[in-house]
């Protein structure tokens, strides 16, 4: 559904293609995600806080043609402009409607090279 602007801000609209041939995405989700550690001192307060494991996360929920293959979970793949492993491929099945997928990926971005 094409959406004009007519007052106000212009905001952004749709969703960013997956990349993937045959895949055609309903929503997405984008995130950037780590682990904090907050460090207190003798008396219980917070002195320090540290992040780790940053990573990204995509997931989304997609219309399939028939054509397309499922993906493996640890697969690395690029979807909607994101490269990462693959962490969940559902695949929704009804009798009164289309295949959906449900997938996400993350990002190991201390996993330069795979070596």
């Amino acid at each position: 559904m094409a959406m004009e602007k007519v007052l106000g801000k212009e905001l952004a609209t749709g969703v960013t293609a997956t990349g993937i041939e045959g895949v055609h995405e309903q929503s997405a989700t984008k995130s950037a995600k780590g682990e904090t550690k907050v460090f207190k001192d003798k008396d219980g307060n917070d002195i320090a806080v540290y992040v780790a494991d940053k990573h990204d996360e995509y997931s989304f929920e997609a219309l399939i043609e028939s054509k397309v293959a499922d993906k493996e979970i640890g697969e690395t793949t690029t979807i909607g402009g994101v490269t990462g492993v693959v962490t969940q491929w559902d695949i929704v099945e009804k009798n009164d409607d289309v295949k959906l997928v449900r997938g996400a990926i993350r990002t190991f971005p201390d996993i330069q090279s795979g070596t």
